[in-house]
């Protein structure tokens, strides 16, 4: 089966090579400007310098690596219909999505534990989540991500290799399966059903203390209550999003450790790793929607880019004029 998706990604009608080689690098270009932007927003805005945005950085970051270490690889890929980077770059590759999609993962674990505190717990949210405490949890996340992807560095057999459906190296997961269940297991399941149950716990939280807030009329505290309401949606929608990409992923995992082979056709492999890199860009968006502070720094950066180009377009236009001025002054001499 592999030698029949090598063939049919070597021999691509070139419509069909360029359509996805253009779709995969827009997808780069927004996990890359939306990741950049969400950083560049939290240290414009003091006020998003907040605790929790503390892990939405980190969460940024990760994003932003996959966009930059692994994308431009699959992109070239998918032009050339084939892998011609040698094998020492395609184990980098296949460890660095590897890590950082397991940061990506245990990072929006630790922002719904941090949620939970917050909400249903705020007197243990004080103790637990101050900044330095957050910078541990941080390095504790990394920590755990290179435990989950540095040991298929170290295989004699089923390391990172390059899958030619995927257009990407990646660990092969029917080749270990013990292996494969340990990390669906630590790295996936358990981060799920802690993500489900902290915030399932919020949102009862959050819909209880409104109602009793309004029956109070205690406007001040039913604000703050909305404030929470609305940043734990924002981080709800994030897990959401990440659910949808990482879900097809981790059934296709699943069938192919069952059957010990790739057996599915190109395009599903092909939406595979498509999915993988779109979870990384579409955070920045779900903030820019969600969040009126983002938002309105989303605004500012896009206006200081527009800037930017209007003046170079204005100093392009004057040089040519320059230049057209001294040719005509040439010309009449």
């Amino acid at each position: 089966m592999e030698h029949l998706l090598y063939r049919e990604l070597l021999k691509r009608a070139p419509p069909l090579i360029w359509t996805e080689a253009v779709s995969l690098a827009i997808i780069n270009i927004m996990a890359i400007s939306g990741n950049i932007s969400v950083c560049y927003a939290v240290y414009r805005n003091q006020r998003l310098r907040s605790l929790a945005n503390m892990f939405v950085i980190a969460l940024a970051v990760s994003d932003l690596l996959v966009s930059v270490c692994g994308m431009p690889l699959s992109i070239a890929t998918l032009v050339q219909g084939r892998w011609i980077f040698g094998p020492t770059v395609c184990r980098l590759q296949g460890f660095a999505i590897l890590t950082f999609s397991i940061s990506s993962l245990l990072t929006m674990g630790v922002i719904a534990v941090s949620r939970y505190f917050c909400v249903v717990k705020p007197t243990r949210y004080i103790v637990l989540f101050r900044r330095q405490r957050i910078l541990i949890y941080t390095a504790a996340v990394w920590c755990l991500s290179l435990i989950g992807s540095v040991q298929p560095l170290i295989f004699q057999t089923g390391g990172y290799t390059f899958q030619p459906g995927k257009a990407m190296c990646m660990y092969p997961f029917q080749s270990n399966i013990a292996y494969t269940v340990f990390i669906e297991c630590v790295f996936v399941a358990a981060p799920f059903t802690l993500i489900t149950f902290c915030y399932a716990k919020v949102f009862y939280t959050v819909s209880r203390s409104n109602r009793v807030f309004t029956q109070e009329n205690n406007p001040e505290q039913l604000r703050a209550n909305v404030e929470d309401a609305k940043v734990t949606k924002t981080l709800a929608l994030v897990m959401a999003s990440f659910s949808l990409c990482w879900l097809p992923i981790c059934i296709t995992d699943y069938i192919d450790a069952a059957r010990g082979e790739p057996t599915l056709p190109r395009q599903m492999y092909l939406t595979y790793g498509f999915l993988a890199y779109l979870s990384s860009s579409i955070n920045p968006f779900i903030y820019g929607a969600t969040n009126r502070r983002f938002r309105r720094e989303y605004k500012m950066i896009l206006k200081k880019i527009s800037v930017i180009f209007s003046c170079g377009r204005c100093s392009w236009r004057a040089q040519n004029r320059t230049s057209d001025l001294s040719n005509s002054a040439a010309t009449e001499l």
